[in-house]
């Protein structure tokens, strides 16, 4: 038996009723390339992706399956990713379309597995999704099955890059596509503001916490680190009282803001009177003096600068738990805010 799966199987032979201390992993920074290269794949890997599609395929029925590929790093390069199968008789490019997707030529399936494809972009600055969407959403609209799958589809496969650091230990034990309060990373088609959970009259509104990488301290060797920062978001996968045709609504950083709910705009609290009357153009410091102190600030590689600001109002029984994220442009100038009220008990 390997050490790692008599890891596992020392792990599982705990009594169940055994109390489990609470442990709080260190985040590492890996630095260089990990052992996988990003800038290639496998046959056999996209072969699972699509045997995982079918298995699952009950989340998205009416959905489609393609592969995606991102500049991770230097964005303004995408335009060279420049995908190609590399065959026994040399390399044949792959065509992606507008979105940098490609599906899987019925000629590749003459191939042996370990057919690889590559981007030359190479050195971590490119990364892999497959991209599952059900036919007929609004622009800026996912649904929850959608992603449910894709993480599926993904992490199952290898597609998506799995867990660095101390992440394959939690792996062994865990399953993170079930995870009742988080999930693996997702990129959002544009940069990402807000995430809006909505289904029949039940609307929830994510914490930013959940977003760019914040519970993450921005690693740089994670799938996300660098120019998909931005456009990073994570989900409640495992939470079943979401159903799987929940809309998911992504927020662009560039779309006109949202007005805050009528209920936080009539709360007696100088604070949150002082969060609503901030307005486009103030300066991050002059955001501090009316505010206080931001809790997050993280500058992205755009130069947009994003922070956010944490509040308890209301009795002390039971108080309004809030959250204020405010979005600033490269020259630290307020483009749009918003005030959300963190639902009791809400985990995400």
């Amino acid at each position: 038996m390997g050490w790692a799966a008599a890891l596992l199987a020392g792990a599982l032979a705990l009594p169940a009723s055994a109390p489990q201390p609470e442990i709080e992993l260190g985040r590492v920074e890996v630095q260089g390339e990990a052992a996988t290269a990003r800038e290639k794949k496998t046959l056999a890997q996209l072969v699972k992706a699509e045997a995982l599609f079918e298995k699952y395929r009950a989340l998205a029925p009416d959905a489609t399956l393609t592969f995606k590929v991102y500049a991770r790093t230097q964005a303004e390069t995408t335009q060279r990713l420049e995908l190609g199968l590399m065959t026994p008789a040399g390399r044949q490019p792959v065509a992606l379309d507008a979105q940098d997707r490609f599906v899987i030529d019925p000629a590749w399936r003459q191939l042996p597995g370990r057919t690889e494809l590559r981007s030359r972009l190479a050195d971590g600055r490119v990364t892999w999704r497959p991209d599952i969407r059900t036919p007929g959403l609004l622009e800026g609209e996912r649904r929850l099955g959608d992603l449910r799958l894709q993480c599926r589809v993904g992490f199952g496969s290898g597609v998506a890059r799995g867990a660095i650091g101390f992440g394959w230990l939690r792996s062994l034990v865990m399953d993170d596509c079930e995870d009742p309060d988080w999930g693996p990373s997702n990129f959002a088609d544009r940069p990402v503001f807000a995430v809006t959970l909505v289904h029949g009259e039940r609307r929830l509104t994510l914490s930013e916490r959940l977003l760019h990488g914040l519970r993450d301290s921005g690693a740089k060797d994670y799938d996300w680190g660098f120019s998909l920062r931005e456009r990073m978001f994570r989900l409640p996968l495992g939470d079943e009282s979401w159903p799987d045709d929940t809309r998911v609504l992504l927020e662009a950083m560039d779309d006109p803001a949202v007005p805050p709910e009528a209920a936080l705009q009539a709360l007696p609290d100088d604070w949150v009177q002082a969060a609503l009357a901030l307005a486009p153009g103030l300066t991050p410091a002059e955001v501090a003096q009316r505010l206080g102190a931001a809790n997050d600030d993280t500058r992205f590689e755009s130069g947009r600068r994003l922070q956010r600001h944490l509040r308890e109002t209301g009795p002390q029984a039971h108080p309004r738990r809030l959250e204020l994220v405010s979005l600033f442009d490269a020259d630290d100038r307020l483009l749009k805010r918003s005030l959300r009220q963190l639902a009791a008990g809400q985990r995400y």
